[in-house]
């Protein structure tokens, strides 16, 4: 793993990840001298991760396709959510086929918060290809903040491919989840005066891509409609 890091780190983060150990990389993250013993960290490896996608910015795609796949390869592996999160975070800086690829498969990441910072960062990219699988992890999703995040990035996206997706947020039995679709829809439609009328959004969803199916009965938390 720290193999990988030192890879597709700067020497100059490398150091200071190991803070002061001897050159090169180590397969083991500890470094003992007579008078202290060092750890080497998830959040010292997520900084020095994070110091690839200034540097990467700056270089052509090509390089940013191989740090990419330097990162890709080390995601595979990487146990710790931390680091996971810190990589997506670092790619979602890239403009490559491959950066949209790793945040596509971060949603199936097993770790909440890495799914909800995939779903941030998709938004922001607002890549039609990401309206689907958003739109999945919406209705079907069992954790509330992966979908009210996965809600909050189809409304980022801006765009009325996402209007199918945010009605299964609308007819979703959460308040907090209607109340995020409305937010979401504001964006997504916004010539449309509906305020925040629930039914008045449930309707409009449905004149432009017919009845939404409800929420996954797995995912549904108790009876507290908001009708």
């Amino acid at each position: 793993m720290l193999n990988t890091l030192c890879r597709v780190a700067s020497p100059a983060a490398v150091g200071a990840l190991l803070l002061g150990a001897a050159t090169g990389c180590q397969l083991w993250p500890w470094h003992v001298t007579k008078d202290r013993t060092t750890i080497i960290t998830p959040g010292m490896r997520a900084a020095a991760i994070r110091e690839i996608g200034p540097r990467a910015l700056d270089e052509d795609n090509d390089a940013q396709t191989k740090a990419c796949e330097q990162l890709a390869l080390q995601i595979r592996t990487e146990p710790d959510p931390i680091v996971r999160r810190a990589i997506q975070e670092t790619v979602a800086e890239f403009r490559t086929p491959m950066a949209s690829a790793m945040l596509l498969a971060g949603l199936n990441d097993d770790d909440r918060d890495v799914k909800v910072t995939c779903c941030r960062l998709l938004g922001k990219r607002k890549e039609a290809k990401a309206v689907e699988p958003l739109s999945k992890m919406v209705a079907t999703d069992a954790d509330l903040d992966v979908r009210l995040a996965a809600v909050n990035a189809l409304g980022d996206m801006e765009t009325k491919e996402s209007i199918a997706g945010l009605a299964a947020a609308l007819k979703d039995r959460d308040p907090a989840m209607q109340y995020a679709g409305v937010e979401a829809m504001k964006k997504t439609a916004p010539d449309q005066e509906l305020g925040n009328d629930v039914q008045a959004w449930r309707a409009y969803a449905s004149s432009v891509v017919g009845p939404a199916p409800a929420a996954s009965v797995a995912t549904q938390p108790g009876e507290t409609a908001v009708k």
